[in-house]
């Protein structure tokens, strides 16, 4: 069971990165060829990324965050199983 201060479900989780990294959801959207209302439908939690949409976010994050994207993928996926 997630604490309440942990993101429930892979849109907050995005959204918390986002944040973290001085990001805004317009910038996500412009980096991986999508619209920024496509961002903002994920974070909101109603609808999630493709796989090849899933796979862009995390290399884009590991980039801002300097660190290997095997990394990011696997905190991520923590969603979806």
């Amino acid at each position: 069971m997630k604490h309440t201060d942990e993101p429930a479900h892979f849109g907050q989780w995005l959204k918390m990165k986002l944040k973290m990294n001085g990001v805004m959801q317009k910038d996500l959207a412009r980096q991986i060829c999508v619209s920024t209302n496509t961002v903002t439908s994920w974070t909101r939690g109603d609808r999630e990324p493709s796989v090849r949409n899933f796979a862009w976010i995390c290399r884009y994050l590991a980039i801002l965050e300097n660190c290997d994207h095997h990394e990011i993928i696997t905190e991520a996926m923590e969603f979806f199983c």
